[in-house]
Formats: C-alpha cells, structure tokens, sequence
C-alpha cells in the first residue's frame, strides 16, 4: 500500500492506497491494530474479495473506476448500531450532493437512502455501505460507483454510478475529501447526543427511499429461520435506533425491524391509509 495525500478532517488520521486488495475492511482493520488514528483509511483501486451485507453477495468493481474505501471510526461512533449504516449513508449522500453542486452538475432524482445500506439513484444502486462494530473500533466500508459505465448482466437496470447520472467523469479522491468532511461532522465525535440525534434522524427520513409509498419486506435471518413470511406494508420511516417502521395491511400502528431486505411492492399493490 502507498500513502495517499487526502485532505482530512480527523486529526492524525493517515490514507492509504491499495491497487489491488482483498478487502478494504480487512486492510483497515490491520491499520488499526498498528496503532493508526481514528479517521485513518484504506482505498483500492481493485478488490478481489469485497463483500456486501451478506457474505453470498460479493460487490464487483472495474478497476481504477469507483470509490471503494473502508474508514476507521472510534468505537463510540457505533452506538446505535443499527443507526449506523444509515448515517454513513446520510453523510454519503450529502458528500455526492456537494460534490455535484461543485462542479455545476444535478442528479435527475435527489440520492436516496434504501434502508439498512444502500445509496439509491432513482430506483437504481450506486452505492453499498458495510459497518462492522468491534473492541478495535468501527469500520466503515463504502462502494460508491463512480466512472463505471457498464455492469453484469445480472445488474443490468439495477445499478447506477456518478458519472452518467451527471454526464461527466467524476473525481473520486474529491468525493472522499468531501464524504469524510460530512462523515466527521456526524460521527468523528462518537454517537448521537440527545440534542443532534433527531436531526441526523429526521435528515435520514427525508431521504429514505420509498417512504411512505407500499414496500414488500423480508425479516431478518432470526426470522426467517422460523419460517416467518415476507409482509407487505407501508415505509413509515425510521425509530430513534435507525430500525425501520412498517405498517402491514389491516394494522393500526407501524412495527420496526433491526434487520431485514426492503424491496418496491409490486404496482398494483396497495395499502389503505
């Protein structure tokens, strides 16, 4: 790895540049055990095992095109952990929004949260988000398409990156300048105090995909292992925790979820309020 010359706002946080990695949360966490300040990260230009949610679903990059990085947080910044990924995300979103007004761009559709971590343009993903909590710390993983033109059949309709959507290549180190700058100011001190935390919820809400429109959702692994059938209902946004609130057909009150998988319901598909 070489060192990489990115403006930073944590304090003795070092960069690194990987031209082909395993895995960027696997190399930030080797940064970490050396010792290396919160804020310190890792980037790559490849990866050969970069990962999603979960450990079936690998995350495929050309080379040299996107942002693929993994930052090192203090262990404070993840608490509430199921709030986390939706708060790197928030800080992602607000990073490409800078990013686009700088150079004079706009995206057709505001970026979009899919809950628990995906960055959504339109009805289409640009970006993964990947956290994982532990004693060394938090390590905040993001695949951010950038220059990438096409993608595997499989992703064909589904997936999306910068550069199109803002019909220009785009700078990718300048995203990351601008995503640890909006990263730092939510979680470079540690976790939400009482007066901040409904405004990175609030924040969040504004910007969750589907809201308020008729989801199907799957519950998490937990559930499904007892059988537990996916529910259709209403996105009614998120608790203070960052799980997410639905409302199933024939309730009266949301419920909220810490895990699961979010999709669109189908069109004809509806609830009544």
């Amino acid at each position: 790895m070489e060192r990489m010359e990115i403006a930073s706002p944590f304090p003795g946080a070092e960069a690194f540049l990987a031209d082909r990695a395993s895995s960027t949360q696997e190399e930030a966490k080797r940064l970490a055990a050396s010792g290396c300040a919160p804020g310190s990260l890792v980037a790559a230009n490849e990866q050969s095992a970069g990962r999603g949610r979960f450990p079936e679903r690998g995350w495929e990059s050309e080379y040299g095109k996107n942002l693929l990085v993994t930052v090192y947080l203090c262990p404070r910044a993840g608490r509430p952990r199921a709030a986390l990924p939706i708060r790197v995300g928030l800080a992602l979103c607000e990073a490409i929004e800078d990013y686009a007004s700088k150079i004079g761009g706009a995206f057709a559709s505001p970026p979009r949260l899919k809950w628990p971590n995906d960055l959504m343009l339109g009805d289409r993903k640009a970006a993964g988000i990947l956290c994982e909590t532990g004693p060394a710390g938090v390590f905040a993983g993001v695949g951010l398409n950038c220059n990438q033109m096409r993608f595997p059949p499989l992703l064909e309709g589904k997936a999306t990156s910068l550069a199109p959507e803002l019909g220009q290549e785009v700078d990718r180190w300048a995203i990351l300048e601008l995503f640890l700058a909006r990263l730092s100011a939510d979680l470079g001190a540690g976790p939400a105090s009482d007066d901040d935390d409904g405004d990175w919820r609030r924040a969040a809400m504004e910007r969750l995909w589907r809201r308020g429109e008729a989801v199907s959702f799957l519950p998490g692994m937990a559930a499904k292992s007892r059988g537990v059938l996916p529910l259709r209902g209403i996105l009614e946004g998120l608790d203070e925790g960052g799980s997410v609130l639905i409302r199933a057909a024939g309730e009266e009150a949301a419920r909220a979820y810490a895990a699961g998988e979010l999709t669109a319901a189908p069109p004809a598909y509806k609830v009544k309020p």
